[in-house]
């Protein structure tokens, strides 16, 4: 089996427009549509059993419209996380709100969101996010269609992890894109996991290797970030890493398995 815990798509009115949007942002090219359906479609086409569909609300007036389109649109392949955002002035309530529907987790994203991670104001949702039971994924690094400064580094990260111990925190991108010697410095071994989405084509087999022995298989989830990446390609570079086949079953798999229960 194999999850990916990474992946993004929109509802259908609007997936045209921002695909292209996040396109011409980032100077890159999307793999599919970035609808539902196109997803479903694209993960059947490469193998991948189950994706985890992370939906980000660039305004606090956008939660509770994406959730309820989240709910409606969970099941089958697709297991689909809550979106929140720091601005929220009914947050704590739509957390919980997003528990009782069933979620497992929620998405942050401190560019696209105006936020710096480590802000004291956000210790509190990180502790609920903590207490209710649900997985927080957070982008983390440069997100390469938005300008400095970045708004989540590694030492942002292993201050919410030193101040919210116990937190279910997955750190996308191998803990910061393109900050990833800071990960190893300041990351690596804390209580926290890493996804690969977005990385490898950067990092490389020999530094990607080392990050996830250092770091332990068992903290480390199988992503892609689709529609960015090709949900195939990342299969085979992951699968082609001098690791062991239980450690590729725990990244491929059995990890997500264990935070979806």
């Amino acid at each position: 089996m194999i999850i990916d815990f990474h992946t993004h798509c929109f509802d259908d009115r609007i997936a045209d427009k921002a695909v292209k949007k996040l396109e011409l942002k980032a100077h890159i090219s999307a793999v599919h549509d970035g609808t539902k359906d196109g997803l479903i479609s694209h993960l059947a086409e490469c193998g991948v059993d189950m994706g985890v569909v992370l939906p980000v609300a660039t305004k606090p007036s956008q939660v509770k419209t994406i959730n309820a389109w989240a709910l409606e649109n969970s099941g089958g392949p697709l297991r689909f996380f809550g979106a929140m955002h720091p601005d929220d002035p009914d947050l704590i309530q739509n957390l919980e709100q997003v528990k009782q529907n069933g979620f497992k987790g929620v998405k942050l994203h401190p560019d696209y969101q105006c936020f710096f991670a480590d802000e004291p104001r956000m210790m509190p949702a990180y502790e609920a996010i903590r207490d209710l039971g649900l997985v927080l994924v957070l982008h983390a690094g440069v997100d390469v269609g938005y300008p400095a400064p970045v708004h989540c580094t590694p030492l942002m990260i292993r201050r919410i992890v030193k101040n919210v111990p116990g937190l279910k925190l997955v750190a996308a991108h191998m803990g910061s894109h393109a900050l990833w010697r800071d990960v190893e410095e300041a990351l690596i071994g804390l209580p926290l996991y890493l996804d690969t989405s977005y990385s490898h084509y950067m990092l490389g087999d020999e530094t990607m290797a080392r990050m996830i022995q250092r770091h332990g298989a068992e903290n480390v989830l199988f992503g892609t970030d689709s529609p960015w990446k090709r949900a195939d390609d990342e299969i085979a570079r992951i699968s082609g890493l001098p690791l062991s086949a239980a450690d590729l079953d725990l990244i491929l798999s059995q990890n997500a398995i264990r935070l979806l229960a």
